[in-house]
């Protein structure tokens, strides 16, 4: 049996969730010894631990003045990474999502003579959420990299394109849900005796499309019972004055804690992803997990996780007016909530389900 180590070191955000939950399944299926190497620091340690396989947590930092006195301890986290791999007699590590000491570690994985595959959630940076030296960063652990999954064809493609990485050695494995409640997915009933209520969620960035969505929200008609709750972290900048004078709008700008985020889906009918560009969305993936259909821009590989399944309405085109439109059908049209309602818990329970992720990871580790 192939001993496989997941390694993510974020603190925070998607990255951690989807390296718990392909942890869990990989273990659930009793095909690959798994093995977890992750951020003490990190928002679901907790999780991780639960999960009750070999773990390593390594000291992160939880900010720019943490992380000056910890890059001071890299070479001590170097060795006690090395160390851990050759210990353990890791054959394959798979890279979950990167981190920015990744570069810095990614030749020990060789070094131990193991394989490593590294997951990529983006080809390229999003407007606004960059950092310097970013690009370089990933074509030093792709190049590192025995083989690559990809999230969507859009971001396979922009590997290639923009880092000439062998296709014959990248595999596109969809983004499984995302769950933070217990229990079923519940199968969600249009409302008859108050506004549909409609959910952006995530961090506020330029590239989210939050300018669109106000200007969609603007133009649909006043007939049309709804409201529109945008929560997550970041500054809205301008846009703010129009978010705050919106009777219908109503904005939790924070942080969202992991416990949190079930009682927030929960209480939405539909959620909207009105990006500019996109590789993919944990958002959606969230959505799925709460059994909500869902509406998006036809932006980068947005359109694969909702075509293939049925589960969201895909706006015509990229302007206002298009996503109005969806967003008009989808809160006055019960029989097509209740279709894409079913079909996004169809997809949550088979094909994107953890197990059915897991079982695709499981051939990559096999051919790494």
């Amino acid at each position: 049996m192939t001993r496989a180590l997941l390694w993510q070191w974020q603190r925070r955000g998607g990255g951690p969730k989807y390296t718990a939950e392909l942890a869990r399944a990989l273990a659930a299926r009793g095909r690959i010894e798994t093995l977890l190497s992750v951020s003490r620091q990190a928002e679901i340690i907790e999780d991780y631990r639960a999960l009750d396989l070999p773990l390593q947590e390594i000291d992160t930092y939880r900010g720019g003045r943490e992380f000056i006195a910890a890059t001071l301890r890299l070479p001590a986290v170097r060795a006690a990474f090395r160390d851990y791999l050759k210990r353990q007699r890791i054959e394959v590590v798979v890279a979950t999502m990167s981190h920015l000491w990744n570069p810095i570690m990614v030749d020990l994985v060789a070094r131990s003579g193991a394989k490593l595959v590294t997951v990529v959630h983006d080809a390229a940076s999003h407007p606004g959420d960059d950092y310097p030296l970013r690009q370089r960063m990933i074509a030093r652990e792709l190049g590192a990299s025995d083989r690559v999954v990809t999230l969507s064809d859009h971001v396979a493609a922009g590997v290639r394109a923009n880092f000439a990485y062998p296709a014959p050695r990248m595999t596109v494995i969809p983004h499984g849900i995302f769950r933070f409640d217990a229990g079923p997915i519940p199968v969600r009933q249009a409302p008859e005796d108050r506004p549909f209520r409609f959910l952006f969620f995530g961090r506020l960035l330029p590239y989210k499309g939050l300018d669109l969505l106000m200007d969609a929200v603007e133009r649909i008609d006043p007939g049309v019972s709804f409201e529109l709750a945008i929560v997550g972290h970041g500054d809205l900048g301008p846009l703010g004055r129009r978010v705050a004078a919106h009777p219908r709008v109503r904005l939790d700008r924070r942080w969202i804690p992991e416990d949190a985020v079930a009682g927030i889906f929960a209480a939405a009918d539909a959620t909207v992803a009105p990006y500019r560009e996109a590789s993919q969305s944990g958002v959606l993936a969230a959505s799925y997990g709460a059994g909500l259909p869902m509406i998006a821009t036809p932006a980068g590989g947005l359109t694969e996780q909702l075509i293939p399944f049925g589960a969201g309405l895909v706006a015509d085109d990229m302007t206002p007016g298009a996503f109005a439109a969806a967003m008009t059908r989808l809160a006055t049209d019960r029989d097509l909530y209740r279709r894409l309602a079913g079909n996004s818990v169809a997809a949550a329970e088979g094909p994107l389900s953890w197990d059915r992720i897991a079982q695709q990871f499981e051939a990559v580790i096999a051919a790494a």
